[in-house]
């Protein structure tokens, strides 16, 4: 007999223990009950309440102790402890709250590296209001750092492009020739608290012999289900849009003539394409000469013509008054949002377009600076569906004028209702995306 055998054993007799000898009716056998016209003796009625209470109470204590003992059984066995996390997987802190409650609270950057954005060796994870780094991961096995870096709109899903000679791969674990672009899936989930990168279906994408690579941009659609990729300067001379389906596998894709111009933005870094809410139409950025335009491409309808899509917005002579590679479109379709250095280098604007006529609407901010204090290209990297509210790259506010700006990094803020401002603990060297 066991241990938890003689607890509950003891236990009932402790709860028979409670019934008063003599209150139970004697014994009565089949047949001897009284014939029917016989009155029962009200004395007999009595004695049975009186003795059937005692008893039910004492299977109620019975039942609870029997209770108790099998949960501190179930208690004793050995708990199940979880698994090793998955590969690419680390430990992502849950953002704090934001008083902003109208912009992301998760962003994604990449910290410079050797040859600043363009060779970065880790991938951090930060809360937009405080830029406190909530978990950080490294290039995926056989790459050696990390190139692009694009957002949906739903604050938790974003790719990452990694850059080197891929892993091994066949039966001889051989290594491609020369470099190569893969795409990784980052995926947040705050509630779990975890941080999860996984490679896409996405082929990785070779450089061009003896060039690099011609990569000049990647964008996620607003859902997650297609990523959008630019070269500017793809075999041939002539510039290329890939648009992968993440669901189907499924590639399209668009060319540019020849002397068509460069699928690209005029700064180093800055993404030449933006999407609308509805995952169909995507703003490109046409560079030529001192001239960009910005076109939108239905990607739903036919052809392969990149330079099809409609002409919203020209940029001339963009070194005097436009810069054109911050430009985006509203996710409502209704604008295009782009940043300028005006007034001999003293003002940054912010000037909203319609994207249907091209129009300007107005200026939404104007940062003014001392003569020599503009440190860097302004970048327009995040708007609401309406334009709204921005988060945008600028200059610090206060700065003082000092040689060699081109070398300086600029600073992240926030515009809501045509102020300003900064976000204290974003790092202004990183490639970021919200």
């Amino acid at each position: 007999m066991t241990t938890i055998e003689d607890r509950l054993r003891a236990a009932t007799r402790a709860a028979a223990d409670t019934v008063v000898p003599g209150s139970a009716p004697p014994l009565r056998l089949p047949g001897t009950e009284p014939r029917r016209g016989r009155v029962r003796r009200s004395g007999a009625g009595r004695r049975w309440a009186d003795w059937a209470a005692p008893l039910a109470a004492a299977a109620a204590v019975t039942a609870v102790i029997a209770g108790v003992l099998m949960v501190t059984r179930l208690a004793d066995l050995p708990q199940s402890r979880p698994g090793p996390p998955a590969p690419g997987t680390v430990h992502l802190r849950r953002a704090p709250s934001t008083a902003n409650e109208a912009i992301p609270s998760y962003v994604v950057g990449l910290a410079p590296g050797p040859l600043l954005a363009a060779q970065s060796n880790r991938a951090v994870v930060r809360a937009t209001a405080s830029g406190a780094v909530l978990a950080t991961l490294s290039p995926p096995r056989g790459y050696g750092s990390f190139a692009w870096v694009t957002a949906a709109a739903d604050d938790r899903t974003f790719v990452l492009a990694a850059y080197g000679r891929g892993p091994a791969t066949g039966s001889a674990r051989a290594r491609p020739a020369g470099n190569t672009t893969g795409f990784f899936l980052l995926r947040l989930d705050p509630v779990v608290g975890t941080a999860r990168l996984t490679p896409l279906s996405v082929p990785p994408q070779p450089d061009l012999p003896g060039m690099g690579t011609a990569i000049s941009g990647i964008a996620l659609s607003p859902d997650g289900g297609q990523l959008a990729v630019a070269f500017g300067n793809a075999p041939g001379g002539r510039s290329e849009l890939k648009l992968f389906d993440l669901r189907s596998g499924s590639v399209r894709v668009w060319r540019g003539a020849p002397s068509g111009g460069e699928l690209a933005a005029d700064e180093l870094g800055a993404n030449p394409m933006s999407w609308t809410a509805d995952g169909r139409t995507l703003a490109v950025d046409q560079w030529v000469g001192l001239t960009i335009n910005v076109h939108l491409l239905d990607t739903e309808a036919a052809g392969g013509d990149l330079w099809s899509g409609r002409r919203a917005v020209t940029f001339a002579h963009w070194p005097s008054g436009s810069v054109a590679g911050s430009a985006i479109i509203t996710s409502d379709g209704t604008k295009i949002i782009a940043m300028a250095v005006t007034r001999h280098a003293t003002q940054i604007q912010v000037n909203e377009f319609s994207a249907s006529t091209g129009q300007a609407l107005g200026t939404v901010v104007h940062l003014r600076y001392r003569r020599g204090a503009i440190t860097s290209w302004p970048s327009v990297l995040w708007s609401d569906s309406s334009g709204s509210t921005l988060i945008v790259k600028t200059t610090r506010p206060g700065t003082k004028p000092i040689k060699n700006a081109d070398a300086i990094p600029g600073a992240f803020g926030v515009i809501t209702n045509g102020h300003f401002t900064l976000l204290p603990g974003i790092p202004a060297g990183e490639m970021m995306a919200w």
